[in-house]
């Protein structure tokens, strides 16, 4: 590399140093909303890069509309998914099923267990919801306050909703990675389960303990709790005769809900495996296993499985379904507008060159490319709050080094999701909606939720470099 060569990606990479400071300043001092701040970001990036101002506009557009182009039908479907396994009670079923098989000693791996395979098609926050009265019985039946106990089922949403396609965050990073996404669930479940244990059951029990020896355990384990109301109807919800609601989903329905998505996606994943390459019965494998098809198959056989469960008095038919449907998209409006002004920014960090001069100065200083994923979404992760935002920066800036990095770009997905959860404080959404269900203090809830995700992310690294050394 020439001296004039070192000199302009020196100077592109201060550019993308700029941009993410004037994003947390943006999202931060001035409270603008993420998509904006993105926008205002890519803007004065491919400005102050010296692109030319009728490209700068050109490459945001484009960006978003190859992100778009990917995961919007994707995570539209999946919001469906996930909108008729809440609704149809069978998410609560088989978290019942779980917890009533199970002793104490079993009791947080099965909790941990449920939040893993509840937040697969549904985001962290609704997965919570869902389960808090599961939650609220875990903790009577074991003793303890509901936040130590709910640890290890806020492990398994957690890991999930970072590192696991179909979610929002997982897909855009497996996206600008060109990852496989068969590969990427196989290899976050390796990956993710025993990170989920460690910050999940072996935290409750570390904090178990030294509550105990403290003599605190007692002062967060009060009679009542966010939960009990938190899971009942709204006052003003009329009454609806029992009778015409129908019986809730079982468990089983909801686990066939759950897994078929997956297991299509797996099914296109192995299908050289399975087939011969280029033959009907190959082909038609890697057709129903791409992404849009196996969650639009999952969600037209969710609609007769699940939808005449839902547990509300309105007519049960297709209008129903339809309305349901509709409504079902206004939890991902805010996410969707995040990732397709992040995906403007992806944009202009490529055409502008500030992208693959920031790896290439990254590559040239010998860091490990696992290393300075997680490393970029950790910092920005603690910077701004939020994991989608973290998720989507580093993609957008490392997915260069993605073709030619050494490393197997589904663990760089993994690596980007896990640095994503590091240290949730105080300027994360997510903390705040922890410390109000669980009617936590600020200090207890950095001593719990804060912990839960350091360890996880922390975990999450280490767990991914090891399986590495086997995988390229």
């Amino acid at each position: 590399m020439t001296p004039s060569a070192h000199a302009h990606d020196l100077f592109l990479l201060g550019c993308v140093a700029a941009t993410v400071v004037a994003l947390l300043i943006l999202i931060t001092k001035f409270r603008l909303h993420a998509a904006i701040a993105l926008a205002i970001a890519a803007f004065g990036l491919g400005i102050g890069s010296g692109m030319t101002l009728k490209q700068v506009p050109l490459s945001f557009t484009a960006g978003v509309g190859n992100m778009m182009g990917h995961i919007a039908i994707i995570l539209g479907l999946g919001a469906i998914l996930g909108c008729l396994l809440a609704r149809s009670g069978g998410a609560q079923a088989l978290g019942s099923a779980i917890v009533d098989n199970t002793g104490p000693r079993g009791m947080p791996f099965a909790l941990m267990g449920l939040g893993i395979v509840v937040g697969m098609p549904v985001f962290f926050e609704v997965g919570l919801v869902l389960l808090m009265p599961i939650i609220a019985a875990a903790a009577k039946r074991a003793g303890k306050p509901p936040i130590i106990a709910g640890l290890p089922l806020l492990a398994g949403l957690s890991i999930v909703h970072g590192t696991l396609p179909p979610h929002p965050a997982a897909m855009l990073a497996a996206t600008q990675y060109h990852a496989d996404l068969g590969r990427t669930i196989v290899l976050g479940l390796i990956i993710g389960i025993p990170s989920a244990i460690l910050a999940g059951p072996c935290v409750e029990w570390a904090i178990t303990w030294l509550r105990r020896r403290r003599g605190t355990l007692e002062a967060l384990n009060k009679e009542e709790t966010v939960f009990s109301g938190a899971a009942a109807p709204s006052a003003e919800t009329p009454k609806t005769p029992s009778e015409m609601i129908p019986p809730p989903a079982g468990p089983v329905r909801a686990a066939c809900a759950v897994l078929l998505p997956i297991a299509l996606i797996f099914l296109g994943s192995w299908s050289d495996s399975l087939s011969a390459p280029g033959s009907a019965a190959n082909n038609l494998m890697r057709f129903i296993g791409s992404p849009d098809v196996a969650l639009l198959i999952a969600v037209l056989v969710a609609l007769f499985t699940l939808g005449p469960r839902i547990q509300t008095g309105r007519h049960h038919g297709a209008a129903m379904l339809r309305q349901l449907t509709a409504e079902s998209f206004e939890p991902i409006a805010n996410v969707m507008v995040i990732l397709a002004a992040a995906g403007g920014l992806s944009g202009v960090l490529r055409d502008s060159g500030a992208a693959q001069a920031t790896v290439s100065l990254a590559l040239g200083a010998n860091m490990p490319p696992l290393v300075l994923a997680w490393l970029l979404a950790a910092v920005v992760r603690v910077s701004m709050g939020s994991a989608t935002v973290a998720m989507a920066i580093s993609a957008g800036v490392l997915a260069p080094m993605a073709a030619h990095a050494g490393v197997s770009p589904e663990l760089l997905v993994i690596a980007t999701g896990t640095g994503s959860l590091m240290l949730s404080h105080v300027n994360d959404p997510g903390f705040w909606m922890i410390q109000s269900f669980f009617e936590l203090e600020v200090k207890e809830t950095l001593a719990t939720w804060s912990v839960l995700e350091t360890v996880l992310s922390s975990a999450g690294l280490v767990f991914t470099l090891v399986v590495s050394k086997f995988i390229h």
